[in-house]
């Protein structure tokens, strides 16, 4: 009797279990078809169609225009809630978090001048705007632009001038080198207004304001002529020791422009790789510069350096989160560290899991597409070559070193000393303090922590990026409602997350990527393999020898054209061996439902991404790139069945695989 009671009551909660999943996968359907339009026919505007209705649930413009932005939001809320909770930590980086965090909080009227003050004795320098007028600027006659330019690299102003990374060895991308370039084309130029404006509002009269204003853009109108003529010109790959270079670039002490940078000599046999950076540039750059007086050449470096740290200071309107959200450009690993311990490490097992199960599933579709299909006429050793870096490609969740320790992570911060009364000081502290962690890359040692070093700009980020250790990077923003959760059907997890990590699992045999095998080197086959994108290329309609803007922007649409058909393939020929757990809905057929899904995560409020003329990403407006990209799958014009003769059928669909 008992027995059949204690099997009764398992049987009850089995049922309720079911029907409660259900009851959420039923919820969460909803909230997708919320946000349809169904006024607009999906095989004109498909976009519009999954899309149209977003903005009616998600009105908060001052914070996010976008799903991408609405889940960064999110994780930033989270963020600030649990930082609060550590107002009491008295040593350690969660105090250091807590200090920055109450300085940016309570800065009165921020302003850049003060960190310009602040960056004179670093830099060994007056900067001209802050000079008594009545006397003669000091560095009028001799002022080291070149070590200048070195110093301010170390507290992140790039592509000045000249362009200096750390980047990873051609031969091995697990050594990295100093990576040197000419400026690059795409770096913003100054503009008269805003320079105009800035030298009043440092107590320059309008006149004054007006003339080192017109000299300021002359030099850097010559600059980007300068920048503009050099990409024109064919340029080699080098890579040399420092002596080399010295040899070979003998334009610009090196040495000196080195040890300003790494804050002690540089050694002889240093690696370096040099690309679009050669003798006629160095020589016309000189010639540039000599055009112009020192006092221009620094306010140059200036506003370059202003126009950098524009969105440094936190916002009036929401000084709470601005802070956060330096903070996870600033300190990410605490910050990860933090939102793991308050939010993710209770769902870490199950999400891990339905996330890896996902990745397999990805991993074996692309195998048999390989195996079996073999479209691009891969030799043996070429399939080999690609198969040993899939099955090697790692799902790395979160950015969190496994069982991380607390003295583990302030061991990393040790040589912070952050005040809650010193935000300006706390700012270039961290600035400095994340270009050197760059710099010690260069070492070449196995480090401590496997935590991946990212720029601000990424880190602040929650959306999954590839890297080039052959490694998938999921930060936690976007492993939660209302984007992702482990509980949800299987059609809803691979429309969602499932999409997006065939995306970067894509990425890894991308222009950029597949040129690395499986150990992270340089490959001959990789740069054969290259050779088999042509037909795919040519599909698309692009010209052959795409250059590099142009490639950077095809990586990005064969990794959705080929990320969506890996995700479906993988979902459904699966669902042909093993029925639903639960059904979803039945106003639309599971296929429908696939692709209705999958675009949520890209959703926006597209009259206002329009209205402030927002520079597109590369991977296109979200728009654009839906409806030119999802219908290269036949199965979506079969699912919604699209005739011929409308916007979203696509008569050729290109395949890479």
């Amino acid at each position: 009797m008992k027995c059949r009671q204690l099997n009764l009551l398992l049987l009850l909660q089995q049922v309720a279990s079911t029907w409660a999943l259900s009851e959420f996968n039923a919820q969460f359907v909803q909230q997708v078809l919320g946000n349809m339009n169904a006024s607009v026919a999906p095989c004109e505007d498909f976009y519009g169609y999954a899309c149209g209705k977003w903005s009616e649930h998600y009105k908060d413009s001052n914070n996010y225009l976008d799903m991408p932005g609405y889940m960064d939001h999110k994780l930033n809320e989270q963020l600030l809630q649990a930082l609060q909770q550590q107002q009491h930590a008295t040593n350690g980086s969660y105090a250091q978090l807590w200090a920055y965090f109450v300085s940016c909080r309570d800065v009165q009227q921020p302003a850049l001048n003060e960190l310009l003050h602040r960056l004179e004795a670093p830099l060994q320098l007056e900067w001209p705007i802050f000079r008594n007028q009545s006397v003669s600027w000091r560095n009028a006659t001799q002022f080291d632009w070149l070590g200048t330019l070195a110093r301010l690299r170390g507290y992140g102003l790039n592509d000045v001038l000249l362009h200096l990374d750390t980047s990873v060895r051609h031969q091995n991308a697990t050594h990295y080198v100093l990576l040197l370039a000419a400026r690059s084309s795409a770096a913003a130029p100054l503009t008269a207004p805003k320079v105009e404006a800035l030298y009043v509002s440092f107590g320059l009269p309008a006149t004054q304001a007006k003339q080192l204003t017109a000299l300021l853009l002359q030099l850097d109108a010559a600059v980007v002529q300068l920048t503009q003529q050099q990409r024109e010109r064919p340029y080699e790959f080098v890579e040399c020791t420092l002596a080399e270079l010295q040899q070979r670039l003998p334009q610009i002490d090196w040495s000196h422009y080195l040890q300003a940078l790494l804050e002690a000599p540089p050694a002889p046999d240093q690696l370096l790789h040099v690309t679009t950076l050669d003798a006629n540039y160095l020589e016309r750059l000189k010639q540039v510069l000599a055009g112009s007086s020192n006092e221009t050449i620094c306010y140059y470096l200036m506003f370059k350096l202003l126009y950098l740290w524009s969105d440094e200071l936190p916002s009036s309107e929401r000084r709470d989160l601005d802070c956060v959200i330096q903070l996870r450009g600033h300190m990410p690993l605490a910050m990860m560290q933090l939102y793991e311990q308050h939010y993710y490490a209770t769902r870490r097992a199950t999400t891990d899991a339905a996330l890896l199960q996902i990745q397999q599933q990805l991993s074996l579709q692309l195998e048999l597409e390989l195996l079996q299909s073999n479209r691009m006429q891969l030799s043996p050793a070429e399939r080999h070559y690609v198969l040993e870096e899939l099955h090697s490609l790692q799902l790395k969740i979160g950015n969190v070193p496994p069982q991380l320790s607390l003295p583990q992570m302030n061991a990393y911060y040790q040589d912070l000393q952050l005040s809650p009364k010193d935000f300006y000081g706390n700012k270039l502290q961290l600035l400095r303090f994340y270009e050197r962690q760059m710099m010690q890359q260069l070492r070449n040692v196995p480090r401590s922590l496997d935590f991946d070093l990212q720029p601000a700009f990424v880190a602040r980020s929650s959306s999954p990026v590839k890297t080039f250790q052959n490694a998938v990077m999921v930060p936690h923003g976007y492993l939660q409602l209302p984007l992702y959760d482990a509980r949800l059907a299987p059609l809803l997890q691979y429309a969602t997350l499932g999409f997006i990590l065939a995306h970067e699992l894509q990425h890894a045999f991308g222009y950029f990527h597949i040129v690395y095998d499986a150990r992270s080197h340089y490959s001959q086959t990789g740069l054969e393999l290259l050779q088999r994108f042509d037909n795919f290329t040519r599909c698309l309609g692009v010209a052959d020898a795409p250059d590099a803007a142009q490639q950077l922007q095809l990586s990005e649409r064969m990794a959705d054209i080929v990320g969506l058909r890996l995700a479906y393939d993988a979902y459904f020929n699966q669902q042909q061996q093993q029925s639903s757990a639960y059904p979803l809905v039945s106003n639309f057929t599971q296929q429908q439902l696939f692709f209705i899904t999958s675009v949520q995560f890209l959703c926006a409020d597209m009259a206002k991404i329009t209205a402030q003329s927002q520079p597109a990403p590369d991977h296109g407006e979200h728009g654009e790139r839906v409806n030119r990209n999802w219908p290269h799958l036949e199965h979506f014009s079969v699912a919604f069945n699209c005739s011929k003769d409308q916007a979203m059928f696509q008569q050729q669909p290109c395949r890479l695989w």
